[in-house]
């Protein structure tokens, strides 16, 4: 089977597959996006110095390579680092997700190791903020319980079937299958 060039032209077998520069380009905002987002950037921040470094303005966390340019008014958003960060974590062995868990850790105990003080003194903000930092390491560790939701009547005990379907009326059916 032949295979194409990221151009679309088709590929010479003798001849190895050369990445474009709009391909480099990509890999490089990913792998960028990846670092400062490691570092704890929020995605504003992280555009807004990528938007930067590409016009010449700031300096890179991961090398540029070479013959990668950018055009005069580069400008990239939010959202767009957010899909490179997504497209770049897909990219990365299990074993770099693993680190980026934790990595997360790290700085999840780092923000209880701070908050402390101010939960030994009872200060009932910093006891909340460090419920939904320990509820955040749950998740993402996986050890978080199941929730379970049920559906009630207006005496708080379980629906039955019947009631549902009284609830919701009857269900017609034409031939094929549809509703009506």
């Amino acid at each position: 089977m032949m295979k194409r060039n990221s151009d679309g032209t088709w590929r010479n077998a003798r001849k190895p597959a050369t990445a474009s520069d709009a391909v480099q380009r990509a890999r490089w905002v990913e792998a960028e996006t990846l670092r400062l987002k490691q570092v704890g950037f929020s995605f504003d921040t992280i555009a807004e110095q990528i938007t930067n470094v590409g016009r010449g303005l700031a300096a890179s966390l991961v090398p540029i390579p070479n013959g990668v340019s950018f055009p005069p008014e580069y400008c990239i958003t939010k959202q767009a680092c957010h899909k490179a960060l997504k497209r770049a974590l897909a990219r990365e062995p299990a074993a770099a997700v693993d680190q980026l868990r934790k990595l997360d850790n790290l700085r999840t105990e780092e923000m209880l190791i701070g908050l402390q003080p101010g939960i030994r003194k009872g200060n009932p903000r910093s006891v909340e903020v460090g419920v939904k930092v320990l509820s955040h390491m749950a998740k993402i560790n996986g050890y978080a319980a199941p929730q379970l939701h049920e559906l009630t009547g207006k005496d708080g005990a379980p629906l039955t079937l019947v009631q549902l379907l009284e609830a919701v009326g009857p269900i017609s059916e034409d031939d094929n299958g549809n509703d009506k």
